[in-house]
C-alpha cells in the first residue's frame, strides 16, 4: 500500500544526532555552499569542503550521497535533451511516482530536483519536484519542502505556477505543478550576457510589473516568497511570465519555521534582513527588494552584488550600494533607476510598502510621470551609513536601560506601599459614607481621588453611580442658566470618561455625547469664548475615545477630526497657550492610534510625530504642568513604538527606549506613582513586541517578564483595579507567544494559563465589551496552538472552541471592526482542521460552513474555503472506503466546494484556466453548464 504520510519525516537523521549545535550549524553552511555551487554547475568535492572541518566529512558525504540517490528513482536519469524513448524502456517501477511517470530532469537546486513528467490518470504533462530521501536529510529541509507545497497550493494568480498535488512514494517527497515550457530569467540573462546585448528597458519593466502583481496577490494572502531571483522566474514560449518555487515561502499568520540566524535563499538576491538571518522580520518588502535586484540584473546583465565569497557578499548587501545603473547603461531613464534604487533600499521602511506600489511607480517612470521615489540626498546617505554601524551600541544600552527601570520601580513601589497603607485603608472605609452624604458637593472629584487608592474600587464605582443619578436629576432642573449648563457638561464628560475606563462603553458614549451636545450649545451662544471652545475640543476627543473602544471607528474618526479642527483654531488664535497645545497634541495622538488600528500606518506615524512637535513647542521648565507634558511625550513615544513594532522593529525599539527615559525621569521625582509604573510596564510590552519582531526572542521574553513583575506588584497593591488585571492578561499572553517562538512550549502554556486567569474575570464582568471578549478568544487560540505542539489535541480543540465562542461575541458586538472577523475566521479554520484530522468530518464541515458565511462577498476568501471542502472530502473518501458512517458524504462535500467556488467566481475571484483541471472542478470550467450545482 502506498505510504502518503509525511508526519514522521521531521525526526533528526541518525548521522547528525551526535553533533553539537555548532557543528550542525556548520554542516548546514557547508551543505548550502555545496547546493549553491551545484546549482551553478560547479559542485566541489566533499574533501575540499571539509578541509577546515574534517570531523564533518562522513555526515556531509551522507547528505550529498542522498542527493545523488534521488536520481536513482528514475534508473540512470541524467539531464538530456530527449529522454522520452529511453524512459519508456526502463523498468516502470523505477520511473513512476504515484500517479506520475518521470521523463527527464529539467532543473535542480537547494530544495530538490525538478522533472518533466506525465500524470497518468489525466494524460497531461506536469512538472514534478522531488526532495532527496528523508533518511539523509535535515528535518528543516523537509519542513521547508512541505511548506513550499502548502504555500504554493493556496495561491491563485495567472502568473503563479499552480500546484496540483502533493505526495510521498518510497521515501521520496514530491509535488506536482503545471509544466512551463520555456526558459528561466537566469537563462535569458545569460544568453544576452554572452552576446553582449542589452535588453529593451520597457520590455523588462513590463515583465517585472506582471511579477510584482503576482507577488502582491501572494502577500495579500499572507504568503511571502522570500527567494525571488532570476532562476525562480520563467517566461513561457508564449511570452507569459511566471513566478515559481515558493520553496522558502512563509505564511505570516503562522509561527516562523526558520530559526533566528538561519540564512536561506540565494545570497546575491537576499535582502539585508535575510542576510543578517533575521527571518522573523521578513515580510513583503523583502520580495520587493529581491525583485528590484533582479530587475537591476535584467537591465545591466550583471548582478547588483557579486563579491564571490559569502562573507564578502553579505557585507556588500548590508553596507554597500551597487554600481549606479546609468553608469552601466546611459539609456536607462533616471526615473527608472531611482525607482529601482528605492526598491533596493537597505532599510525596509525606505522601500515600497507593497509590490503593487513598486509596479505602479515603474509604470509612472516609463510614462514620464512623477514618481513616489526620489533621488537620495547627502543627508540620506549619511543617515544610512550611521544606521548600518550603530546596532552594537544600541543593543547594549537597551539591556542596561530596562534592568535599571525595573530595579528602580520595584524599590519605589515597595517602599511607598507600607508608608501609605494605613492612610489609604482609612480613607477607603470613610469613602462609602462620604459618597452617600456629600455626593452633591464632591461628585466626580472624589471619584478621581479614589482612583489611585488601593481597595477603594468598589466605593469608587458606587460613588460614580450616585454622582450620575444626582446630576441626571439636576439636569432636569437646570433650565437656561449657562453657568449650570457648563458645570453639568463638564461633569457628564468626567463621568463618561470614567465609565469608558471601566468598560461600560454604552453608558460612557451616552454621557459623553450629552457633554458634547451641551458644550456645542454653549459655544453656539458664545462663539468668542475660547475656554468653552477648548472644553468642546476636549469633549469631542473623549467621545471619540469611547466610540473607538466600542468599535465604532467611523463615528470615532468624525469626532477626532472635530477635536483636532477646534484645537488648531485655538492655537491659531493664541499660539503660546500651553494647555491648548497639550490638548491638541493629545487629540492627534489618539486619532493616530485609531488610524493604526485601521492599517493606515503612514498617516498614523505622521500624526504621532506632529503630536511630538506640538508637545515639544509646549515644553517650559517653569510650567507647573510640565510633568504632565513629559508623561504625554513618553506616552506618544510608546504609541509610536507599538505602531511600528511589526513594520519597523528597529525604529520601534528606539521609540520604546526614548519613552522609558522620559518615564524614568518622572519616576525619580515620585517613586510611589502607581499610574506611572503602569505606563512603564506598557512601554516594556511595546519594547518586547519590537524585539520579537526583530527576531530577538530572548530579549522579548526578558522585557515581558519585567513588565509582568511590575504589574504583579501593582495588582498586589490594588487587587480590585480592573486595569491591572487587563494589563497583566495582555503581558502574559505576549510572554506566552515569545516563549512559544523559542520552542519553550511548557512555559508558554503556563503563561497563557496566567493570562486566562485575569482575562476570564474581565470577560465575565463585561460580557458586551468587544475588545475584552476578542482578547480572551485570542488567548484561547494561542494556547490551542501550544497545546497542539505538546501533542494534546483534545485540549487544543477545546481551546479553539472557546476561542470561537468569545470571538463570536466580539464580532456580534462590533461587526464593523475588521480584525474580529479575521480572528473568528482563523478560529473556525483551526477547529475545522483539528476535527478533520481526527476524522470528525461532519462537525468539521459545520465550522467550514460558518467560515464561508463570514466571507460570503469575498471571492478570494471563498476560493480558499472551497479548497477546505475538498480537503475534507478527501478524508471522507478514506473513511467511506473503510466502511465508516458519516452524515455528509464525500460527494456532498465536493458539492459544497463547487457551490463555494461558484460563489467565489460570482464575487470577483478570477481562477486561472488550469485551476479547473482538478477532477472535482472539471464541470465548472467556463462555458460548461452549471445546472444542478
Amino acid at each position: 500500500m502506498q505510504d502518503l504520510s509525511v508526519t514522521d519525516l521531521s525526526l533528526e537523521p541518525v548521522m547528525t544526532r551526535h553533533l553539537t549545535a555548532a557543528q550542525k550549524e556548520r554542516l548546514a553552511v557547508l551543505l548550502d555552499d555545496y547546493l549553491t555551487r551545484l546549482e551553478q554547475g560547479t559542485p566541489p568535492s566533499v574533501e575540499d569542503l571539509v578541509t577546515d572541518d574534517p570531523e564533518l566529512l562522513e555526515p556531509l558525504r551522507s547528505y550529498i550521497n542522498g542527493l545523488e540517490e534521488l536520481h536513482q528513482v528514475a534508473a540512470g536519469f541524467t539531464p538530456r535533451q530527449d529522454l522520452t524513448r529511453e524512459a519508456d524502456d526502463c523498468d516502470s517501477s523505477t520511473t513512476i511516482l504515484g500517479d506520475f511517470r518521470l521523463i527527464e530532469e529539467v532543473g535542480r537546486g537547494g530544495m530538490g530536483v525538478v522533472y518533466r513528467a506525465e500524470q497518468i490518470s489525466l494524460d497531461r504533462t506536469v512538472a514534478i519536484k522531488l526532495l532527496p530521501f528523508a533518511a539523509v536529510l535535515d528535518a528543516r529541509q523537509i519542513t521547508r519542502f512541505k511548506h513550499e507545497a502548502q504555500a504554493a497550493a493556496q495561491l491563485h494568480h495567472p502568473c503563479i505556477v499552480p500546484v496540483y498535488t502533493v505526495g510521498t512514494d518510497r521515501g521520496v517527497n514530491y509535488y506536482a505543478m503545471q509544466f512551463i515550457d520555456g526558459e528561466s530569467f537566469s537563462e535569458w540573462i545569460e544568453a544576452r550576457r554572452q552576446n553582449n546585448q542589452f535588453p529593451d528597458v520597457e520590455h523588462c519593466i513590463d515583465d517585472v510589473i506582471q511579477i510584482a502583481g503576482a507577488l502582491h496577490a501572494a502577500h495579500e494572502t499572507g504568503v511571502v516568497h522570500r527567494d525571488i531571483k532570476p532562476s525562480n522566474l520563467m517566461r513561457g514560449h508564449d511570452g507569459k511570465v511566471w513566478v515559481t518555487d515558493f520553496g522558502l515561502a512563509r505564511c505570516q499568520s503562522e509561527a516562523t519555521m526558520t530559526r533566528t540566524g538561519d540564512i536561506v535563499g540565494t545570497m546575491k538576491y537576499m535582502s539585508p534582513e535575510q542576510a543578517r538571518g533575521e527571518s522573523a522580520i521578513v515580510d513583503g518588502r523583502t520580495d520587493v527588494y529581491s525583485l528590484g535586484v533582479t530587475l537591476y540584473e535584467m537591465l545591466c546583465l550583471r548582478p547588483a552584488f557579486d563579491g564571490g565569497e559569502m562573507p564578502v557578499v553579505l557585507r556588500q548587501i548590508e553596507e554597500h550600494h551597487p554600481r549606479p545603473m546609468r553608469s552601466i547603461r546611459e539609456d536607462i531613464p533616471k526615473a527608472v533607476a531611482t525607482v529601482i534604487d528605492k526598491a533596493m533600499s537597505k532599510a525596509r521602511d525606505d522601500r515600497y510598502d507593497t509590490a503593487l506600489q513598486f509596479a505602479d511607480d515603474l509604470r509612472r517612470a516609463i510614462a514620464g510621470q512623477p514618481t513616489i521615489a526620489r533621488a537620495p540626498t547627502q543627508l540620506d546617505r549619511i543617515a544610512h551609513w550611521a544606521l548600518a554601524r550603530k546596532r552594537g551600541v544600541a543593543a547594549g544600552a537597551a539591556v542596561l536601560l530596562t534592568l535599571l527601570v525595573v530595579l528602580a520601580i520595584s524599590t519605589g513601589l515597595i517602599a511607598s506601599a507600607k508608608r501609605d497603607s494605613d492612610h489609604h485603608a482609612l480613607l477607603a472605609k470613610q469613602s462609602s459614607q462620604l459618597a452617600r452624604n456629600t455626593v452633591d458637593e464632591l461628585g466626580a472629584k472624589m471619584a478621581e481621588l479614589l482612583a489611585d487608592i488601593p481597595e477603594a474600587e468598589s466605593v469608587r464605582r458606587q460613588l460614580l453611580q450616585e454622582t450620575l443619578a444626582y446630576y441626571e436629576k439636576f439636569a432636569a432642573q437646570v433650565g437656561d442658566d449657562p453657568t449650570l449648563m457648563q458645570d453639568l457638561a463638564v461633569t457628564y464628560g468626567k463621568i463618561g470618561s470614567l465609565q469608558n475606563e471601566i468598560g461600560a462603553s454604552e453608558q460612557a458614549i451616552r454621557a459623553l455625547e450629552q457633554s458634547r451636545r451641551l458644550l456645542e450649545e454653549l459655544v453656539g451662544n458664545a462663539p468668542g469664548n475660547m475656554d468653552l471652545r477648548h472644553q468642546l475640543a476636549t469633549s469631542e476627543n473623549n467621545l471619540a475615545l469611547a466610540l473607538d473602544r466600542a468599535g465604532q471607528y467611523q463615528a470615532a474618526e468624525e469626532h477626532f477630526v472635530a477635536a483636532i479642527s477646534l484645537g488648531e483654531s485655538l492655537i491659531k488664535s493664541s499660539p503660546d497657550e500651553a494647555n491648548w497645545r497639550t490638548g491638541l497634541s493629545l487629540a492627534l495622538s489618539n486619532y493616530a492610534l485609531l488610524l493604526g488600528k485601521t492599517h493606515r500606518i503612514e498617516e498614523s506615524e505622521s500624526m504621532l510625530k506632529q503630536s511630538l512637535v506640538m508637545m515639544g513647542d509646549s515644553e517650559d521648565g517653569n510650567n507647573e504642568d510640565n510633568e504632565k507634558l513629559q508623561r504625554q511625550i513618553a506616552s506618544t513615544y510608546q504609541n509610536l513604538s507599538g505602531l511600528l513594532a511589526d513594520q519597523s522593529p528597529e525604529k520601534s525599539i528606539e521609540y520604546a527606549q526614548e519613552a522609558l527615559r522620559y518615564q524614568m525621569d518622572a519616576f525619580r521625582e515620585n517613586q510611589s506613582d502607581a499610574g506611572l509604573a503602569s505606563q512603564v510596564a506598557l512601554t516594556l510590552n511595546s519594547l518586547g513586541a519590537a524585539q520579537a519582531a526583530a527576531g530577538d526572542g530572548e530579549g522579548a521574553v526578558l522585557s515581558y517578564q519585567q513588565a509582568a513583575d511590575i504589574q504583579q506588584q501593582l495588582h498586589f497593591l490594588q487587587p480590585n483595579a480592573l486595569t491591572h488585571q487587563r494589563d497583566l492578561a495582555v503581558t502574559q499572553n505576549n510572554l506566552g507567544l515569545a516563549l512559544a517562538s523559542l520552542g519553550n512550549y511548557f512555559a508558554a502554556n503556563e503563561a497563557f494559563n496566567q493570562a486566562l486567569q485575569f482575562q476570564q474575570t474581565l470577560a465575565a464582568e463585561f460580557k458586551h465589551d468587544a475588545e475584552i471578549q476578542s482578547t480572551l478568544g485570542g488567548i484561547y487560540n494561542n494556547q490551542g496552538f501550544v497545546q497542539e505542539k505538546l501533542n494534546d489535541s483534545s485540549s487544543a480543540l477545546l481551546s479553539y472552541r472557546k476561542a470561537v465562542e468569545h470571538q463570536q461575541l466580539a464580532h456580534q458586538t462590533a461587526g464593523e471592526v475588521p480584525k474580529y472577523r479575521e480572528y473568528l475566521s482563523k478560529h473556525y479554520f483551526n477547529c475545522a482542521r483539528l476535527l478533520r484530522d481526527d476524522g470528525q468530518t461532519d462537525e468539521s464541515i459545520k465550522f467550514t460552513l460558518r467560515r464561508r458565511e463570514l466571507w460570503e462577498n469575498d471571492g478570494s476568501r471563498l476560493a480558499g474555503v472551497a479548497d477546505e471542502f475538498l480537503a475534507t472530502a478527501s478524508v471522507i473518501k478514506l473513511g467511506e472506503a473503510s466502511g465508516r458512517s458519516v452524515d455528509v458524504s464525500s460527494t456532498d462535500c465536493i458539492d459544497y466546494a463547487k457551490q463555494t467556488l461558484r460563489s467565489a467566481i460570482d464575487h470577483g475571484f478570477q481562477a486561472p484556466s488550469e485551476f479547473f483541471d482538478r477532477p472535482e472542478y472539471l464541470d465548472l470550467r467556463p462555458n460548461t453548464s452549471l445546472e444542478g450545482i
